[in-house]
């Protein structure tokens, strides 16, 4: 059976023309809902005089919808499967085609009905003909109708039946001398607008677009030509013998980006184009990558390699494997980064190792494999020491005080009330409590001086109590070629935008210790192996909670992105640690210098911005400034927010925290609003670890959702991992219990639960599967227990109250059902995965990965890195590093298999519903609301009225101050800031 077949029989008796802007209905795949703007596609029209048969052009499922005009389209979803070999081989992904009749006469199928290429469908004197790409590009019919006739070759197929058809369209719609010469944008859209000029053997002619020319460059012609004979001298653009003419867009020189889409030919100016190479997609790459604050980085390099590594097993193994290339004596090794564990094993990991065990060199030594490969950070470094390589390492430093006998007792005693309170409410679960590593800093700030160890430690500027102290004994002590010091980003809250209340509670408080809450936060490295550099960045520490795959099955699931660049943006990279290192090496040379700018390396195709973000100081207080951006560096936010400006299609962003700034809040609340975009996918982590960071994020939550208005644009989401057994202690010692009284089901089950034996029930609040039926247990009732001794009474979330499928005004869950006394009951884990990315992919176009969170510290603050890139070729680049990273993410958190869904996810909107399917279904995406309700504070009786008061204080504390906190404290912002909070 043929893969594909001419939808028109015998088609040289049809009549072929062009037909602009056809409008695909909503109801059908690619049809848009109101008032979202239609695609405006191009067809081609086909007549005859005597009706003959239109057939299925390929093996699919049939749909029908009434267009505006009264049309009737007859959409044809191919199967893929059947002629997977040449399905794979389309450009753009596999063709959904529509056929148009001015009326429904002779369709007889039903919606869903399938069907064999080349089965009539009816009669006609006319059908207009429409062909989408899952990838969208509305490219020409002559073009597509091509493209299948060269995949059915390459897969294999016989193109006999199609290609009759092909050479039809090729004939009557595309040759000639008014061949279309057609123009699109990054997103594969018409353009209507913009200037470009044509080089002729004449003087060039620049000439404007409009909308009416429907993105025909021979139509622009034609009219100009119609308009003033004398400005435009040709009525055409391949008239009299001429074979081919330079097209270059206006623009920057060098700055804009252009691919031919017949062959994939590249270029950074301008481009040939003849009568059979003549469909071009361009963009200016100033519209997307900012212009950088410092001098020292260009605003983009190309000929990159970047590569995107997900998940910590497959940067470790890579950067690994990088560092044992460069045991030799011109090999070395950079590497900054928030957290740097030097004694994890971090490769050839075996099933059961302890992610937090460590291995000194007398462990791991005789560990090392043939492949020579590291086992530990401090072994890499010994075994690049050993082969006369060097190593440098720059662990970020959190504590830096300043003048401990500013700290009155009082003052001490006030703090050190708060931080009880405050870690207390943590420890429960209180959701404005909850905090990471650097909210427990910032707590732990007043409790210092209660302390018999504070005097060390202030004496030691706070190294007993750094993260990264083992990094900088281990690293920087004896080994080999190696140096490991603490680097200090110097900004304080003086800097801060808007300026911190310093003499007001509880700042007059918080901050006599320290004014320095801010932190270097990049996780770069670079390694030298001879004369070449790779570099990496993202979201990735030398961390053991980065110890997770794709499956997603560590005690504390965690999801993170990296990249490996390779070109001259690894010389960006490379500078960025240069430049760190002569400010905190304390004048010791680095490892190796970063390598100069080289116009011949090309280790690939990809267009890459390395950009960073740092503070820019008050006012004044130039001693603070970096010497290597004196004035802050904001090219990151700037970058994001040029790239959310240029998109059209959709939007997926992944980020730990999502408390933008205003300049982010407000654009990206435009572009729903607005209906800029078709799609706007966002994954977080469920419930944020930002410190009194609930409000900003929510809020911001509700906001899109509100823009959002049902369309169905915004989707914002946890992923979730399916349920497991618990841990190997819990299931030793507890959580096989049984029901220790009948449980109701349906609509009046009772959210109430006994549990025996006592002895086996784990710590609240737990997940428990009651034959299948999960529910939360989450507090101890009051009610009588006729069998104090053999059971407990629990509080417990049941049917839609659990929130698993949804949550909002209308929540779902698992349906409550009849459970008798003695049925089995088993504790289970129903884990977040974490989600610590940070990254932003645009229209299968622009990918962003890198450390900078979606917040005033990542944008104006800390010190980050972000790699920015666009593949050359754009869309329809075959190497495309955003459009095969967000399939690969999309399988991760759809819990789908990358390689068998890669068809399936190569439409960027279609495969977004795929994110609304249940978990039940195997979803691991879920709503943001899809989580039981969790009481700030949930106390029996029996836990006494102290701990009443500590709640009604926690509360108020809350209340009073925690905004100010998260403003001047946990979110800072800098004069960088354009539109900083009020």
């Amino acid at each position: 059976m043929p893969a594909f077949v001419s939808p028109v029989a015998d088609p040289a008796t049809w009549s072929y023309t062009t037909v602009d802007a056809v409008e695909i209905p909503d109801g059908l795949r690619y049809g848009v809902k109101p008032p979202a703007p239609p695609y405006r596609v191009r067809g081609v029209r086909a007549t005859r005089a005597v009706a003959a048969d239109v057939v299925m052009p390929a093996t699919g499922v049939l749909r029908r919808a009434t267009g505006s005009t009264g049309q009737v389209f007859v959409e044809v979803q191919v199967l893929p499967l059947p002629i997977r070999h040449v399905a794979n081989a389309i450009p753009g992904g596999l063709p959904t085609f529509y056929l148009v009749f001015d009326d429904d006469v002779g369709l007889t199928f039903a919606d869903g009905d399938g069907d064999l290429g080349g089965t009539a469908l009816r009669t006609a004197t006319a059908v207009t003909i429409v062909s989408m790409r899952q990838d969208r590009m509305l490219i020409d019919p002559a073009l597509w109708g091509a493209q299948i006739q060269t995949a059915i070759t390459t897969g294999g197929g016989d193109a006999a039946q199609w290609q009759p058809f092909a050479d039809a369209l090729a004939s009557a719609t595309a040759s000639g001398d008014t061949a279309p010469v057609l123009l699109y944008d990054h997103a594969g859209r018409s353009r209507t607008s913009g200037r470009v000029t044509i080089v002729l053997e004449s003087e060039p002619r620049t000439v404007e677009l409009t909308a009416a020319d429907g993105g025909d460059l021979q139509r622009t012609v034609a009219r100009l030509h119609a308009s003033d004979p004398a400005a435009m001298p040709i009525a055409n653009l391949w008239g009299g013998g001429r074979t081919s003419f330079r097209l270059e867009p206006e623009g920057t020189e060098g700055a804009v980006q252009l691919v031919r889409l017949e062959d994939g030919a590249v270029a950074d100016t301008g481009l040939t184009l003849t009568p059979t190479l003549r469909s071009v997609a361009f963009t200016d790459l100033e519209d997307w990558f900012a212009a950088q604050s410092t001098a020292a980085l260009p605003r983009f390099t190309r000929a990159n390699l970047i590569t995107p590594l997900v998940n910590g097993p497959t940067y470790f193994d890579d950067f690994f494997t990088a560092m044992r290339d460069a045991q030799r004596p011109d090999g070395g090794v950079h590497l900054t980064g928030w957290a740097m564990f030097p004694r994890t094993k971090f490769t050839h990991r075996q099933l059961g190792d302890d992610t937090l065990a460590t291995f000194d060199l007398s462990v791991v030594t005789p560990l090392l494999g043939p492949d020579n490969i590291a086992l530990t950070l401090e072994q890499a470094a010994k075994l690049i020491g050993d082969a006369g390589g060097a190593s440098r390492f720059l662990p970020a430093k959190f504590l830096q005080f300043d003048d401990p006998d500013a700290v009155s007792q009082a003052e001490i005693l006030v703090v050190m009330f708060v931080l009880d309170l405050i870690l207390l409410l943590s420890r429960f679960g209180v959701s404005f409590a909850r905090t990471d590593g650097l909210g427990t800093f910032i707590l732990v700030l007043g409790a210092i001086g209660l302390s018999l160890y504070t005097k060390h430690v202030l004496d030691e500027n706070g190294k007993p109590l750094e993260p990264n102290r083992q990094a900088v004994d281990i690293l920087g002590d004896g080994l080999p070629g190696a140096l490991c010091v603490f680097s200090a980003n110097p900004v304080r809250v003086e800097d801060n935008l808007p300026p911190t209340p310093l003499n007001d509670f509880p700042f007059d408080v918080l901050l006599k210790v320290t004014r320095h809450l801010g932190i270097y936060h990049q996780k770069l490295s670079i390694v030298k192996v001879g004369t070449s550099h790779i570099a990496y960045c993202g979201g990735m520490d030398l961390n053991p909670d980065r110890l997770d795959d794709v499956d997603h099955l560590a005690p504390a699931p965690y999801h993170d992105v990296h990249v490996r660049v390779e070109g001259n943006a690894a010389r960006d990279v490379a500078l960025t640690f240069d430049q760190r290192w002569q400010l905190d090496g304390g004048g010791t040379p680095p490892a190796f210098p970063a390598p100069p700018f080289d116009a011949a390396l090309a280790p690939g195709r990809d267009i890459a911005q390395i950009a960073r973000t740092y503070h820019a100081p008050a006012v004044g207080a130039e001693s603070r400034a970096l010497p290597f951006a004196p004035n802050g560096d904001s090219t990151i936010a700037r970058t994001i927010l040029a790239a959310i400006e240029m998109a059209s299609e959709y939007i997926y962003t992944t980020d730990q925290y999502f408390t933008p700034p205003r300049t982010y809040r407000d654009l990206l609340l435009r572009k729903v609003t607005n209906r800029e975009i078709r799609q706007l996918v966002i994954a977080l982590q469920g419930q944020t670890t930002l410190t009194f960071g609930d409000a900003p994020r929510n809020q911001f939550i509700d906001d899109l959702l509100a823009a959002d208005g049902g369309v169905g644009i915004v989707r914002i989401g946890y992923p979730r991992r399916r349920f497991t057994s618990t841990d190997n202690e819990v299931r030793a010692s507890s959580g096989k219990l049984l029901v220790g009284q009948d449980m109701q089901g349906g609509a009046s089950g009772l959210p109430l639960i006994f549990l025996a034996p006592p002895s086996r029930i784990p710590a609240l609040p737990f997940w428990i599967s009651v034959e299948g039926e999960l529910m939360y247990v989450y507090d101890e009732s009051g009610v009588p227990n006729p069998h104090p001794g053999q059971m407990k009474a629990f509080v417990c979330e049941r049917g839609d109250s659990t929130r698993l499928v949804s949550g909002g005004s209308n929540p779902k869950g698992a349906f409550p059902r009849e459970h008798k006394e003695g049925a089995p009951a088993t504790v289970v884990e129903l884990a977040d995965i974490y989600v610590h990315d940070k990254l932003t992919i645009v229209d299968d176009v622009f990918l962003a990965v890198g450390s900078a969170n979606l917040d005033h510290r990542g944008f104006y603050y800390d010190g980050e890195i972000h790699c920015f890139t666009i593949a050359d070729g754009l869309r329809v680049s075959a190497r495309n590093p955003a459009a095969m990273l967000r399939r690969q993410l999309w399988a991760e958190f759809l819990d789908l298999p990358a390689d068998l869904v890669a068809p399936l996810l190569a439409d960027p909107l279609a495969s977004g519903t795929l994110f609304d399917r249940s978990p039940f279904a195997g979803n691991r995406f879920v709503p943001v609301d899809a989580r039981p309700p969790h009481p700030f504070l949930a106390f029996s009786s029996s836990d006494g009225a102290i701990v009443d008061v500590l709640q009604a204080l926690g509360f108020a504390i809350q209340a009073a101050n925690s905004a100010d906190i998260f403003k001047f404290m946990v979110d800072s912002s800098s004069r960088t800031d354009p539109l900083p909070e009020t």
